[in-house]
């Protein structure tokens, strides 16, 4: 039984059969007091100078894994709850040849690559360094540390969805780090300031929370939330919740030929993997699509108000598997590894009754036609190969076209596509890349590395979540150089 085992469910889709996730191999992710620490001297590392001389001859209590550095396994918390996801997109960085990868800093409060230091900082220094920019032509970005600064308490582990709501308020849901933050849901006021924790629960942070959306329905808003640890539910945006699915909902779980090729995944038992991502949520639609992104990769079709499957199904893992390299772009229509995001599409430029599906390994966007009064289509007809503008190693999280709240048609149809190797790019309306910028390179030192989510602001400005470790991030818009206007 997985019972208790919510946070480490995440690692069922990638190992093997004799690593399969398990309370009691699996300790430090089930079960608090199963952890294995051992006391360890810190160097006297140069933190934030109002704690350095607290922390530089401390001792601290670091929870460290006794098994070999290609698994991560009891004591290392929750900064490693990903690893091994982790280590089958990124199998020869630093993270992945270390016993945990990420460790919890209490200073920060933040995961860090295990054996880095915080990033020295003081006011004085950081208000004089130079800006950091990047993107190019039109949409050039500076980044901005002083804004989206969590509230006090807040420890991620990883960041995930981020939304903006009809006040422009900022949106982020994150896992936290496990300690003393039972939070997942931050907001912020439209400017990036003013971070403060949503009333949320237990119920809805325990596990992995990681898609969000958003939606308009009559006069009230409502989160619609997709946590890895098989965990559905809607919310009000003070967190109320409306509805919770815990586990799976009705869908087919049996494991057929076709569910893992080219030994993708394992199915434990015969049971299909189930490990969800996100949801689309169109708006002129009482049904709405989950991606199963990290399970089964299928789109299974949901009634908003009640969160009813309906039975109706589509997609499933592609015939190259876990790895398919070149041949992702040619992988069969419809079919996934890894339909990590999905997103209603409200741009003129795309046909009417459109949900992209970011196809995450096969380096693709798959534009699917659905009905607005039926839950029975969801049928391809395009497919966006973003590897030859974004390289042969791009793994597109997502395409937010929203601008704040809604759409601006002043802003020519362009969307944001995070990518998990680094870049954030903006495409213009025919998914041609305008600009990149490199918030990996840029924010190197504040281990920005992944990039999970993006979107643009009313302002056209810019924020984005960051995976392994959580990071989030805000880039304001500069004016245009008269060269480039």
């Amino acid at each position: 039984s997985l019972e208790g085992c919510s946070l480490c469910q995440i690692v069922l889709r990638v190992l093997p059969l004799d690593r399969c996730c398990r309370c009691p191999r699996y300790s430090s992710l089930c079960a608090a007091s199963s952890r294995v620490c051992f006391l360890t001297m810190v160097p006297a590392f140069v933190f934030r100078l109002v704690v350095v001389v607290v922390i530089a001859a401390g001792a601290l209590f670091v929870c460290a894994a006794p098994a070999p550095a290609t698994m991560a396994t009891g004591g290392c918390g929750a900064c490693a709850t990903e690893r091994d996801e982790y280590c089958t997109l990124f199998p020869d960085s630093r993270p992945c040849q270390r016993p945990c990868g990420w460790v919890y800093d209490p200073v920060t409060r933040l995961c860090w690559e295990e054996g880095t230091a915080p990033v020295a900082r003081n006011s004085s220094a950081t208000s004089a360094a130079a800006p950091i920019i990047g993107g190019q032509g039109k949409y050039r970005y500076q980044y901005r540390p002083d804004l989206l600064v969590p509230p006090k308490g807040a420890s991620f582990a990883n960041c995930h969805g981020l939304s903006v709501d009809a006040n422009e308020n900022i949106i982020l849901t994150y896992q936290h780090a496990g300690n003393d933050d039972p939070h997942c849901i931050i907001r912020w006021n439209p400017d990036g300031t003013g971070g403060e924790f949503v009333n949320d629960s237990p119920a809805l942070c325990t596990g992995t929370p990681h898609g969000l959306k958003i939606t308009t329905e009559g006069t009230e808003q409502f989160l619609y939330h997709a946590n890895n640890a098989q965990k559905l539910a809607k919310t009000k945006l003070d967190g109320t919740v409306v509805w919770i699915k815990d586990g799976p909902f009705g869908q087919n779980m049996t494991c057929g030929p076709d569910m893992c090729p080219a030994n993708s995944c394992h199915c434990s038992n015969g049971v299909a993997p189930y490990i969800p991502t996100w949801f689309a949520t169109p708006p002129d639609s009482k049904y709405m699509y989950l991606c199963d992104g990290y399970g089964s990769d299928r789109v299974f079709a949901f009634e908003s108000a009640t969160g009813e499957y309906m039975n109706k199904s589509w997609g499933g893992r592609s015939p190259a598997g876990l790895h398919p390299g070149p041949a992702g772009p040619t992988q069969p229509h419809g079919k996934f590894m890894e339909n990590h995001g999905c997103t209603y599409d409200p741009r003129p430029t795309t046909a009417n009754h459109t949900i992209v599906v970011s196809d995450r390994r096969n380096m693709r966007f798959e534009f699917f036609h659905y009905d607005p009064q039926s839950y029975e289509q969801f049928e391809w007809y395009k497919t966006v190969d973003m590897s030859p503008s974004m390289g042969p190693a791009t793994l597109p999280c997502n395409m937010r076209m929203t601008h704040g709240s809604k759409f601006d048609p002043s802003k020519g149809g362009i969307s944001v596509m995070p990518d998990l190797a680094g870049p954030v790019a903006v495409l213009d309306s025919n998914h041609e890349v305008l600009s990149v910028v490199n918030v990996s390179v840029l924010l190197a030192a504040e281990q920005n590395r992944h990039p999970h989510d993006a979107l643009f602001l009313a302002n056209g400005d810019m924020i984005v979540a960051t995976w392994a470790p959580g990071r989030v991030s805000y880039w304001q818009l500069l004016p245009q150089n008269e060269e480039e206007m």
